[in-house]
């Protein structure tokens, strides 16, 4: 098995680390059976085996999973090592790179520091000869050849388990359970949290889990198909319920997204969706790669409203192109004859609507877009987005300066409101500047008639330039019910006196004064 040349060039007694890496290919490679055999030719050719280099990590086809050869790499350039040379059983031990020259790459860094790299079990003698490096190049390869061919046996394998409806790999998620049966199907029991089976023969298949997991996977599409919740107030209301996740942490937006998209949940199991061959780059796989298997298990939410889901969520996607989005408001058109904002957030069949103005500049260039132009001035609608974001940012200013001065700020962002100390409420609103035939510039206040307030805090914007101009303070009774309270630069009896500039006053307002009683008796009314 050794080559009497092998070793010519080394002295006697030549102090020699040796690496190792497991493998479960065959019983040969053992770790055992690898020292066994280094062991055999050290002493056959006089070497002192002074360290030894081990790695547990079933794969060589990278380098980053291997810290023993990294380590070893690392000493090879260390001049006060206490060997110049390395023994390995053969040159997969070495490792079965995908690219020959990442193999030879490491075996240069060795020799150019002086360090040996001997092949034990190999037959032939790694001397620099053209005819051992020709060996070298074919036999490595062999090695990365080899782990491609049984990646493709592995793939295959997977793939025919899949078709039968066995469950590949992945955790099974809230509401379901991994399920150990037999070769005949038959049960044998449920695998808790990182337990595998032991027999070749037996398989895995999902099972609907807790009767408590399987109830809240059946409330969570309800809410979201029935009672139209969002993922967020989804995730907030599980987590306000103290109800958590499968791994026992808080819902995110992300894991309930992914439950509601899940077919599994359905009995159907996609496989092959993500892979990772030879440790390799991490890729999505298009649609005509996956594999399914409709039917596969038994299913814990109907087919029915899984379907409304799956519509809903469709509205909310960001990948769709431009011109699909621009075609399924076309044929929105076409249908109605006119469009609106409210008609197209409650249309089904236009995907990716939420995320149309970040796509296209305006709604006016939207509708332009698909030979619309309606008869009202359009323009304002786009206008009035830019003055709600302009003011969105100074009420977060307003905000930051409350609460460094000590108050307590809640703020409903949806609904426009500020509680200010849990006692005063402030809804906040825009206006934009008009002008009807030879008027001058004009704007108009209503009253909120679902969430009443103490006070309203109005932005208003002068068009066509935008820009914030004032504020105006008002106390909500001094606006009409059901009606526009007119703002404007002239004098306007009972308004104009609650414009401002900025909202210095308002904090003003807000603040607070401490007074001391005279005497601690409660029927004592004097203060000081």
């Amino acid at each position: 098995m050794h080559s009497p040349t092998a070793v010519a060039d080394v002295g006697v007694r030549l102090r020699a680390a040796q690496y190792v890496r497991m493998s479960t290919d065959h019983q040969q490679y053992s770790p055992e059976n690898q020292k066994t055999a280094i062991a055999a030719y050290a002493r056959d050719h006089d070497i002192d085996i002074v360290e030894t280099y081990e790695d547990d990590g079933r794969s060589g086809v990278t380098l980053r999973n291997r810290p023993a050869l990294m380590k070893l790499l690392k000493d090879v350039l260390d001049q006060t090592r206490l060997f110049d040379a390395v023994l390995v059983y053969d040159i997969s031990r070495w490792g079965r790179f995908q690219d020959v020259d990442e193999s030879a790459y490491h075996e240069y860094l060795c020799r150019q520091a002086g360090v040996k790299v001997i092949y034990c079990a190999e037959p032939f003698a790694n001397d620099g000869s053209p005819t051992s490096n020709i060996i070298k190049t074919i036999k490595r390869a062999m090695a990365g050849e080899f782990s491609r061919e049984l990646s493709e046996k592995v793939f295959i394998g997977q793939s025919r388990h899949v078709e039968h409806g066995f469950w590949q790999g992945s955790p099974p998620g809230y509401g379901l359970r991994r399920m150990l049966v037999d070769a005949n199907r038959q049960p044998k029991g449920c695998l808790r949290f990182a337990e595998h089976k032991s027999i070749q023969t037996d398989h895995v298949v999902l099972v609907p889990g807790p009767p408590n997991e399987v109830a809240l996977v059946r409330e969570i599409f309800h809410w979201y198909v029935d009672d139209k919740l969002g993922i967020y107030r989804i995730a907030a209301r599980l987590n306000a319920f103290g109800l958590y996740n499968g791994y026992g942490r808080p819902w995110s937006n992300a894991t309930i997204h992914e439950l509601l998209r899940n077919e599994k949940y359905v009995g159907n199991m996609i496989w092959n969706r993500c892979s990772q061959k030879l440790h390799g780059i991490y890729v999505r796989n298009p649609p005509s790669h996956w594999l399914r298997t409709d039917g596969a298990f038994e299913p814990i939410v109907d087919q029915q409203i899984f379907n409304a889901a799956q519509a809903r969520l469709r509205r909310y996607q960001s990948k769709v192109d431009t011109p699909e989005l621009l075609a399924s408001i076309c044929r929105l058109l076409h249908e109605t004859g006119q469009l609106s904002v409210r008609e197209i957030k409650n249309r089904l069949d236009i995907p990716g609507k939420s995320r149309a103005r970040h796509r296209i500049a305006s709604l006016e260039t939207l509708y332009r877009s698909v030979g619309y132009f309606p008869a009202f001035d359009i323009a304002y609608v786009d206008h009035r987005i830019q003055a709600k974001k302009t003011m969105a940012q100074r009420v977060s200013g307003l905000i930051a300066q409350l609460e460094e001065s000590g108050h307590h700020v809640e703020h409903n962002a949806k609904l426009s409101v500020l509680c200010i100390n849990h006692e005063l409420r402030i809804k906040v609103s825009v206006t934009l500047g008009r002008k009807e035939n030879t008027l001058q510039p004009y704007a108009v206040a209503t009253k909120s008639q679902r969430y009443p307030a103490d006070l309203v805090l109005v932005g208003y914007f002068p068009r066509p330039r935008l820009s914030l101009e004032c504020f105006y303070l008002l106390p909500e009774g001094v606006l009409e019910d059901r009606f526009e309270t007119t703002l404007c630069h002239s004098r306007v009896p009972g308004v104009d006196g609650f414009r401002m500039h900025d909202l210095s006053a308002l904090l003003t307002l807000c603040a607070r004064t401490t007074i001391e009683a005279l005497h601690e008796s409660p029927d004592d009314n004097e203060y000081r």
